[in-house]
């Protein structure tokens, strides 16, 4: 926009001589934009045809002011600049792309061109150099008319996406705290924002480098809450690659899809879990990889009523209350792997890294122990239940803790098939 020639390239009163075709060049124009650029195929009515029409004036005029080397613009220059910046800002809020409005000013350089340089040529007596003069002048200045526009539709854009980024924080806000739908829905439409029908509530933990959303989901519902960052992402992401490579190395905890207006449901499962970890009956991976709760739904079961859990391990783990705690907890660890796997001896003895004898003599402690329980499915479920509920801490004969039942994870010996108990 602002590129000027010194006077004196061109030869006196040429600007003059080119702007008698104004009218005629402006027409040429619109016409070619309509039929060129489908989304400008409308009749140019309306405050968007006086805009395009201003626009193309003013471009020509204030063209032909450079080439007339007149620095005293009679049209100011911020306010010509304006113009362009003005309709690229229309061109956003009017939906459509800005590739149209180039596209326009393209077409309008060739049409544009054509008359001035035949003109020029013809009536004006400038020469080869003069016309190459000419037309690098035209281009130069239309270039910066193309920067205007972009930046008054990336203004605009950008704008739109901070007001669209703080609806969502509210809508965020009314998900977690369970407010009524039909408030989420009044603002969701309000803002043109289209909620999934499933939502998964995502709980980002605080970061101490502030680097808090860098590669996390956008254009979701999201609020912060204390220091922590909760997200509502499309219940269709949950368990796929993209979610987890967001949340990878942010140590967030992901909850179930769900129904939109159930949201503060995922949430509060959410909430769980991260207790649940917190306390080291959940895995927290050293590299901060997300937990997704729906990979530990049977341990959030076991562990919703720690009272009632606490009962059900007093009174099914009596038998071994009065061991010693190296005895207590490698009987434990035998009898978990025992009941997971079967009664198959060698299974349990690979598990736990001692001799099949080894097992078999704890398993007939075990038997003295707990008696006809062993033989109770009822008791026996109880038992495996209290036992992957981290209810007594085990270690294995190297002496090596493994930690709750959550990590004591019996695995099936891909070489193996079910038998008989060999106990």
């Amino acid at each position: 926009m602002d590129a000027t020639v010194p006077g004196g390239q061109f030869p006196a009163g040429l600007g003059t001589l080119l702007g008698a075709e104004l009218s005629w060049v402006g027409e040429d124009i619109i016409g070619a934009i309509a039929a060129e650029v489908p989304a400008y195929a409308r009749p140019l009515e309306g405050r968007f045809g006086q805009g395009v029409r201003a626009g193309v004036t003013e471009a020509l005029r204030r063209f032909l002011v450079i080439v007339d080397g007149d620095p005293a613009d009679p049209a100011d220059v911020a306010a010509s600049r304006d113009v362009y910046v003005r309709l690229g800002h229309g061109e956003f809020h009017a939906g459509r792309s800005l590739d149209n409005l180039l596209a326009a000013y393209r077409i309008g350089t060739r049409v544009a061109w054509r008359r001035f340089a035949d003109v020029a040529r013809l009536r004006g007596g400038l020469d080869a150099a003069g016309l190459v003069t000419l037309g690098e002048t035209l281009f130069g200045y239309i270039d910066g008319v193309c920067a205007a526009s972009a930046e008054g539709y990336a203004l605009a854009q950008s704008a739109d996406a901070g007001a669209r980024e703080r609806l969502w924080e509210r809508v965020g806000e009314l998900l977690l705290s369970g407010a009524d739908p039909a408030d989420v829905e009044e603002i969701a439409q309000a803002g043109s924002l289209r909620i999934p029908g499933r939502l998964a509530a995502v709980l980002v933990p605080s970061r101490a480098d502030g680097r808090h959303r860098l590669g996390l989901p956008t254009g979701c519902p999201n609020t912060t809450h204390g220091s922590d960052l909760w997200l509502f992402v499309n219940g269709d992401d949950v368990g796929g690659s993209r979610l987890a490579g967001q949340l990878a190395g942010r140590s967030a905890v992901v909850g179930p899809a769900v129904g939109w207006t159930r949201a503060a449901a995922s949430a509060e499962r959410v909430r769980f879990a991260r207790e649940a970890r917190d306390d080291g009956l959940l895995p927290a991976d050293p590299g901060g990889a997300p937990l997704f709760t729906d990979d530990h739904l049977a341990t959030l079961l076991l562990t919703r009523d720690p009272a009632l859990l606490a009962d059900l391990t007093r009174r099914r783990l009596a038998p071994l209350a009065a061991l010693p705690e190296r005895t207590r907890q490698r009987l434990a660890a035998t009898l978990l792997h025992w009941l997971a796997l079967r009664g198959q001896r060698g299974l349990v003895a690979r598990r736990l890294h001692v001799h099949p004898q080894t097992v078999r003599y704890r398993v007939l402690q075990l038997r003295d122990l707990f008696g006809d329980a062993l033989d109770d499915p009822d008791a026996r479920f109880e038992l495996e239940l209290v036992l992957r509920a981290g209810a007594d801490a085990v270690v294995d004969d190297d002496g090596e803790h493994t930690g709750d039942g959550a990590r004591l994870r019996p695995r099936a010996d891909p070489g193996a098939s079910p038998g008989a108990s060999e106990a």
